[in-house]
């Protein structure tokens, strides 16, 4: 007999956190469990790749207010009795919080928690995570260091994971030399800082573009620094594209000045294209990335390694070309799978 596991997330928006659902959703033995993903908030512009790969996936579309709280406490609940759910793996704070109320109501469900970041914006969540525990059965980190007294004492180490597959391609790289920042455009990912950056470059006459795939509510602010820096001609804002794997081949950088992170499945990707990162040491990022296969770096300096790499393209390759070899081995998609799996099937016993 089959299980019902319920893959609950805040949203579907263009990041890290919806990438790990949409792989495990997929990669899940069909054969052992009936997998549905339900997505509380209004953010759905993965939604249309789940339903390509033939997932099971809802969205309530509701708002960031009291009102539509509730809302989203009643429809899970309905939810999950229709689907007759045994487990919820609740993806980031609120839809944790929103499993341990549906928990009320049925006493036997399991709950997997996986926070997908180190840093939570507020006090609250932080203690929120922590009053909770008692109501979740296990947490999942991304590595050792993310461990804190927030977190269960009964946790799983698993890092992200990718398909390493569809990245093997190799395209002839842009003209210009290019920097490439993939992720939404908010504050966490500090693409303002990275207009900045590319500021001095210029003002040093390097030849070089910088493209930003994503979307997000610094949009705005982000055109106006590019425009009054007078940047139209270096800095291009992608929006959201289909095509990252394409890109990151074609692109001879990548660049993540985030202010924090937990373990950013793009730079897993960047790792398996062969692509050279820099990146700050934020989160979980340097059980990833050290000084022998990337450029570590903070903001402070983050422009300065920039264009040092500009200058010694030679050895980035080379440090590309151990963060490849260490993707492939330690972070492939099948095994983060097989691992949650095992943790699924201890508890739906």
């Amino acid at each position: 007999m089959k299980s019902n596991i319920l893959q609950l997330v805040t949203g579907l928006g263009v990041g890290g956190a919806e990438r790990v659902v949409l792989d495990l959703s997929i990669g899940l033995d069909n054969s052992k469990y009936n997998n549905y993903v339900l997505s509380l908030s209004k953010k759905n512009e993965m939604i249309g790749i789940f339903k390509e790969n033939n997932i099971n996936v809802t969205s309530l579309n509701k708002k960031n207010s009291l009102k539509d709280f509730i809302s989203m406490i009643f429809e899970t609940k309905s939810f999950v009795k229709k689907h007759n759910i045994n487990l919820i793996h609740a993806h980031m704070t609120h839809a944790m919080i929103i499993s341990v109320i549906i928990k009320i109501f049925f006493p036997k469900l399991k709950i997997v928690f996986t926070s997908h970041n180190t840093t939570f914006g507020s006090k609250i969540r932080n203690i929120l995570i922590y009053v909770l525990k008692p109501f979740r059965n296990i947490d999942i980190l991304f590595s050792e260091e993310q461990r804190t007294s927030i977190y269960k004492k009964q946790y799983k180490v698993i890092p992200n994971g990718i398909n390493t597959k569809p990245y093997q391609t190799r395209l002839e790289k842009f003209p210009k030399f290019t920097f490439l920042s993939v992720g939404r455009l908010d504050e966490a990912k500090n693409h303002l800082h990275l207009v900045d950056c590319a500021k001095n470059l210029s003002d040093k006459n390097l030849d070089f573009e910088v493209l930003i795939a994503g979307e997000g509510s610094l949009r705005k602010q982000i055109e106006e620094k590019i425009a009054n820096y007078n940047l139209n001609d270096k800095v291009k804002l992608l929006g959201i594209r289909r095509d990252i794997k394409e890109l990151m081949s074609q692109s001879h950088v990548f660049v993540m000045p985030s202010l924090w992170e937990g373990l950013p499945i793009v730079l897993l990707e960047a790792g398996a294209s062969n692509l050279p990162c820099i990146s700050t040491p934020v989160g979980t990022i340097p059980s990833l990335l050290n000084e022998s296969n990337a450029y570590l770096t903070n903001n402070k300096n983050f422009s300065s390694i920039m264009e040092y790499v500009y200058n010694n393209y030679s050895e980035a390759i080379k440090k590309s070309e151990r963060l490849h070899e260490k993707v492939l081995n330690n972070y492939s998609i099948e095994s983060i799978i097989s691992t949650h799996e095992i943790i699924y099937d201890k508890f739906l016993k």
